[in-house]
């Protein structure tokens, strides 16, 4: 069975041990010293070296808690320095070292009322007693002996407890530091996934645009050409070549779409056969009298309307626009094979409105019904510009989608100075 504890680090065992044995040096260096100058002692006689040194050791003993139970281990050694003061006139301070680090400990790891009320009290105790002691066994003049009283309360409790406060303070705020960091890595994570969830949604709403108006246009060639062969084999063999035009166009497009994964631009231009593709150029509403074209080369019955004076739009407005009818040509082929489709552009004063609509059809679908991604598609790429997509059947059982982009999406033009 394996504790999950795990031990400290050796350098942190030797810092929490540093102090009581400096305090226990601090003993033994008493009892080195005494013996060769007596004047260190205040009360020669009455109280023994080695009892000092022994209340010493007690501290040091004390100080090996400090961290667990710092307002008892600061008791006991400022009890422990009173005793000494007490017997030695006031002027023995070998006891002193180990209140300065019960102080230190005390101030570091409790609340700031404890703290404060454990040393006003341990304070006014070493006031009393060392004054008391020094004023009937010293000859010192009042004021040194006050000046002395002083400067053991500052030695004591004020340092320690200031550079533990200062200590804590740094700690604070280092950890606030860390935390703000922490915060902001979490926060450039987060941005960073949004950003590519963003990025994998339109490209996934980029090559399904492609890939479903071509290989829908393969499916519908490749019917016509089966249904022709026996009867008109050079109409089939026309629409055989039909097919092979859209497979190479979707290879190329696919290939450009995801040469956008890719870091190395020069290897995402490239072919498979060694020729270099150009710049995938973005599709625009000029464009879209080639997509009616390409849809009656495959057999679509696609009627187009243009009303209004033409105009350019930004470059997603554009793009948009020209799915939105690539996908519903695309929607028409699919489940209204056979059916006469219509594409009306009109630019009108305040916004563009493209309509795409398919009368329904009597015959079987080219392919089965699927779960909706081209509208939603569709309906983002709406959602994207602020325009908006009405999608429903019509009366006559058919089927209208119908985007309307609002003029603000047309892009600011210069104005001239003339």
């Amino acid at each position: 069975m394996t504790s999950s504890a795990r031990p400290a680090p050796v350098a942190a065992r030797l810092r929490a041990a540093l102090p009581p044995v400096l305090v226990l040096a601090g003993a033994v260096g008493y009892l080195g010293v005494v013996p060769w100058v007596d004047e260190l002692h205040a009360v020669p006689g009455q109280v023994s070296p080695w009892a000092h040194a022994a209340l010493v050791v007690f501290q040091a003993v004390a100080l090996l808690f400090r961290r667990r139970h710092p307002v008892a281990v600061f008791g006991v050694a400022v009890l422990l320095d009173l005793m000494i003061l007490g017997s030695s006139g006031g002027e023995l301070g070998i006891g002193s070292f180990g209140v300065i680090l019960a102080t230190y400990a005390l101030a570091r790891h409790e609340e700031r009322r404890t703290v404060m009320t454990a040393l006003v009290t341990g304070a006014v105790a070493t006031t009393v007693v060392g004054g008391i002691a020094m004023a009937f066994g010293s000859s010192e003049q009042p004021l040194i002996l006050v000046f002395a009283a002083v400067a053991r309360i500052v030695l004591q409790y004020v340092l320690p407890a200031g550079v533990a406060e200062y200590t804590r303070g740094r700690e604070r705020l280092l950890s606030a530091i860390e935390d703000q960091a922490r915060m902001a890595e979490n926060e450039r994570r987060i941005s960073a996934l949004n950003d590519l969830r963003s990025e994998r949604t339109a490209l996934a709403r980029e090559l399904h645009d492609i890939a479903g108006h071509h290989l829908s246009g393969i499916i519908v060639s490749a019917q016509a050409a089966t249904a022709l062969m026996e009867r008109d084999p050079e109409r089939a063999r026309a629409m055989l070549q039909t097919v092979q035009s859209d497979a190479r166009t979707t290879l190329v497009d696919l290939r450009r779409t995801v040469g956008l994964l890719r870091s190395d631009d020069a290897d995402s231009l490239g072919g498979g056969d060694g020729s270099t593709l150009g710049p995938a150029t973005i599709p625009t509403i000029a464009a879209i009298p080639e997509l009616v074209e390409a849809a009656r080369s495959r057999g679509q019955h696609v009627a187009y309307t243009v009303t209004g004076e033409p105009r350019v739009l930004g470059p997603l407005a554009e793009t948009a626009a020209y799915r939105t009818v690539q996908e519903s040509l695309a929607n028409a082929a699919r489940h209204a094979p056979g059916a006469t489709a219509h594409v009306v552009v009109r630019f009108e004063a305040d916004a563009i409105e493209l309509t795409v609509t398919n009368a329904p059809s009597s015959q079987r679908p080219a392919s089965p019904s699927r779960d909706g991604y081209g509208l939603w598609g569709m309906r983002e790429r709406a959602e994207l510009i602020g325009a908006r997509l009405t999608s429903a059947p019509t009366d006559g059982g058919g089927w209208r989608n119908r985007l309307t982009i609002p003029d603000e999406q047309r892009p600011d033009q210069p104005r001239s100075d003339t």
